[in-house]
């Protein structure tokens, strides 16, 4: 007698078919826009804050640093990003968070720019601070704004690719650092990509967040009379009831 085996299925699990689910929803032009507006941001700030260590082997020796400087430039940029951070959260109910990045994200490349114009180590370490003091900013407001202006089943992926960002400069300063090891300017010419930056990064946030915001404030606005037609419907029927009873 020849005994039937009974046939094995695998179960898909739940989060899997879950995650398909969502990565089937199609994006429109300006999620996609604020995906790669945040992304750009996420790099350019990573790449200007770990260039620190890069910084504290290439600037060495041209400016003569001593262990009191080093310890400034290791310590002192990332206790501002701290302050910077907490100090943007507190106003940023006052103020638009799109305001926030923008001042963040000048002020970061800004920074960043002066560095090939520095002569002594104190300037080096003023420089960095200030630069830590504005990442704060630029850095705490991509994450709201991305809630803010896109679905929540775009999150994820937006959160994917911003940390895909964060480890690409987080790979490119080093790659950058090790080309230019050897020569006396190599620290002023490691600053000049994320210095340069100012130019633009600034005004794809001003004008691509702004009319994402547009866009967003728009579809509400479309919505709004859908909700009253409804709601309008339901009050007249309970003010007919109330009379009835009454």
């Amino acid at each position: 007698m020849v005994e039937l085996s009974p046939i094995h299925q695998e179960a898909t699990p739940a989060s899997f078919v879950l995650g398909r689910k969502l990565d089937s929803i199609p994006f429109s032009a300006y999620h996609v826009s604020i995906i790669a507006v945040l992304a750009l941001v996420g790099f350019i700030e990573g790449y200007d804050l770990v260039m620190t260590g890069s910084l504290l082997v290439l600037a060495k020796g041209p400016l003569q640093l001593t262990g009191s400087d080093i310890r400034w430039l290791a310590v002192g940029p990332t206790f501002m990003l701290c302050i910077g951070g907490f100090a943007a959260s507190a106003v940023s109910d006052h103020w638009s968070r799109k305001t926030i990045m923008m001042i963040g994200v000048i002020a970061t490349t800004f920074f960043t720019l002066l560095i090939p114009l520095v002569q002594t180590a104190e300037q080096l370490i003023v420089v960095r601070l200030l630069t830590g003091l504005g990442a704060g900013s630029a850095v705490s407001a991509a994450f709201p704004i991305a809630a803010e202006l896109m679905p929540a089943q775009h999150r994820r992926t937006y959160g994917a690719i911003y940390e895909m960002a964060l480890a690409a400069s987080f790979t490119v300063v080093p790659f950058i650092a090790g080309l230019l090891a050897g020569n006396e300017y190599a620290f002023r010419y490691l600053a000049l990509p994320g210095g340069l930056s100012v130019t633009v990064v600034p005004v794809l946030i001003y004008f691509v967040l702004a009319f994402a915001q547009g866009t967003a404030a728009g579809r509400g606005r479309h919505r709004q009379p859908d909700r009253c037609a409804i709601r309008k419907p339901r009050a007249v029927a309970q003010v007919a009831g109330a009379r009835r009873l009454s």
